[in-house]
């Protein structure tokens, strides 16, 4: 097992309908270094200018480095405690917590992700690709294993990161849970059609019960071009928040991503006590298309280029995140 590979692809892993990529930030950390880089007659170009320029990508870098340089350090410490390679110490706490990957496990995958499969797989019958979806399966439950089992080994090191991550300002207008005074602001931009975002919002479900009115989580449209639903969905959600039920068809939509189209969401705001004449009226005037295209304007000036995205008090993260993520930014932006 090689470790340096296998640690960068589990940083890499951000489940998203697309990768974000913010290019318009700069950390703090990289500021201040006057060293000159170039010079266009005498004009000076410094390691600062350069970094700034660099911005979120040169900090992805950085991070993904120090990730790979404490994962092969506390493992290599960890398995030598133990006399043992590093290779077999990781096999030895791995294979004992993949667990087996039923025939029925792999149908119901099969069946909820159908349209969502390559078409190599999805137009074949179940029973002529059952070996390689539980294999792919299984493969996802190893590699979960092996993160789990790193950040075990880190938690016990004593590992505290203090590189610091790149903040922009991005605007806060939206639904939102939690008080306005809260100490941190999650800005989520999302879309209603995305499966990810479906998983982002329950992680943000645990966010909120977790930490109350420490924290406040603003929602803002983003939808994508290829979400044939996406952008009238996320009108009718503020169609819905304009009769104070923003999050009751959120959720709806969230539940019931399959049936987007009009009628289902007319029929959805009569299920959760909308004013349904009203509600029909602002869907079908497309009373708020603007509002939902400032939204994803102004994601896009900020650094988005996918769902879902996330703004911790300012710092960016990237796709369905689990939750530990979001406890460190946040935790750390308690502690400041």
């Amino acid at each position: 097992m090689n470790l340096k590979p296998l640690a960068l692809s589990l940083l890499l892993l951000a489940p998203a309908c697309a990768k974000n990529a913010p290019k318009n930030l700069a950390s703090s950390s990289m500021a201040g270094d006057n060293t000159v880089v170039a010079m266009i007659g005498t004009q000076p170009i410094t390691m600062a200018e350069l970094d700034k320029a660099a911005g979120r990508e040169l900090f992805e870098v950085r991070e993904r480095a120090l990730e790979s340089l404490i994962n092969d350090r506390v493992v290599k410490t960890a398995a030598k405690a133990v006399n043992l390679e590093e290779e077999a110490y990781i096999k030895g706490l791995v294979e004992k917590r993949v667990p087996e990957v039923s025939v029925d496990e792999a149908r119901k995958f099969y069946e909820e992700n159908k349209a969502r499969l390559p078409p190599q797989i999805a137009n074949q019958p179940f029973e002529q690709v059952q070996d390689m979806i539980v294999k792919g399966l299984t493969g996802q439950n190893r590699q979960k294993a092996v993160g789990d089992v790193i950040e075990e080994i880190k938690q016990k090191a004593g590992v505290k990161i203090l590189l610091a991550a790149p903040k922009v300002s991005v605007g806060t207008e939206g639904p939102s849970k939690g008080p306005k005074t809260a100490k941190v602001t999650i800005v989520e931009f999302s879309d209603f059609q995305c499966p990810f975002c479906s998983k982002g919002k329950k992680v943000m479900e645990e966010v909120a019960a977790k930490y109350g009115d420490k924290v406040r989580i603003v929602f803002r449209d983003f939808p994508l071009s290829f979400h044939d639903k996406a952008q009238k969905a996320a009108e009718a959600g503020q169609c819905a928040n304009e009769q104070g039920k923003f999050w009751e068809m959120h959720d709806w939509m969230f539940d019931n991503q399959s049936s987007l189209d009009d009628a289902s969401l007319k029929a959805a705001a009569r299920k959760i006590s909308l004013d349904g004449d009203k509600f029909d009226q602002c869907l079908t005037s497309s009373k708020y298309a603007s509002a939902v295209q400032k939204n994803l304007k102004e994601g896009s000036e900020a650094g988005v280029k996918g769902t879902p995205a996330f703004f911790v008090n300012g710092v960016f993260i990237s796709g369905a995140q689990p939750f530990e993520k979001f406890k460190t930014e946040i935790d750390r932006a308690l502690a400041e």
